[in-house]
């Protein structure tokens, strides 16, 4: 039996993730955190997925019993993002704003299903079990969220000033929160914002040629629009 052996920095910025997955949001309780997580790992292990669509409500899927805490609606989404994200539109994105959630939750939402995504993925790609998800904190909302406006390239809005940094960089914005997990995974498992400008960069392991190779075939087999 062969061991992996996984960078300290990885594991720590993983697992920090992880943590934060379940703990109080700035609009979405510990308890709905956790049942889009469950939702989105049951989207991601599904060994039958349903297409684009077809929502889990309509086909009648069965769904973890703590996702009852979520409408029917967003549970739907939920399974979308996670399983077939290249297939969202603008006009998708709409209905659900103006029928079922609110932009800073839908960011949030989205914020959690991307650190579930980049977690799992890791220890799925790496052969290694993936660690259960933390106990749920309870509590309600701390409701803190930034000043936002609308932006060129991004459906949601975004934390002032618009459009001052790369659409991918400012579109989880509108929740800090989830934006800070995300340059937590991306210092570990790809580079930090701050070296984004420097071609050289390396952490002596792969160049930082060979990971623009390697997130570039990644992008175009997973359809990124970016």
């Amino acid at each position: 039996m062969s061991l992996t052996a996984i960078r300290p920095d990885l594991a720590a910025a993983q697992a920090e993730a992880w943590r934060r997955v379940t703990a109080l949001g700035a609009s979405l309780t510990g308890a709905e955190r956790a049942a889009i997580a469950q939702l989105a790992l049951a989207a991601l292990d599904d060994p039958e997925p349903l297409a684009p669509w077809v929502s889990p409500s309509q086909a009648g899927r069965e769904i973890p019993v703590s996702a009852a805490v979520l409408s029917a609606e967003v549970r739907d989404a939920v399974y979308r993002i996670a399983r077939h994200a290249a297939t969202l539109t603008e006009g998708w994105y709409d209905t659900l704003i103006a029928t079922s959630i609110d932009t800073f939750a839908y960011v949030e939402m989205v914020g959690v299903i991307a650190a579930v995504a980049a977690v799992d993925g890791f220890f799925r790609a790496s052969g290694l079990e993936r660690p259960p998800l933390p106990a749920t904190v309870d509590g309600a909302p701390h409701g803190r969220h930034p000043r936002v406006e609308a932006a060129t390239l991004n459906w949601v809005p975004v934390a002032v000033p618009a459009d001052a940094v790369a659409a991918v960089v400012q579109g989880l914005s509108a929740s800090p929160e989830e934006m800070d997990t995300v340059r937590l995974l991306a210092a570990a498992q790809y580079i930090p914002f701050d070296e984004m400008g420097e071609l050289g960069w390396s952490r002596g392991t792969l160049s930082r040629g060979e990971m623009e190779l390697v997130a570039a075939r990644l992008s175009r087999a997973r359809e990124c629009f970016y």
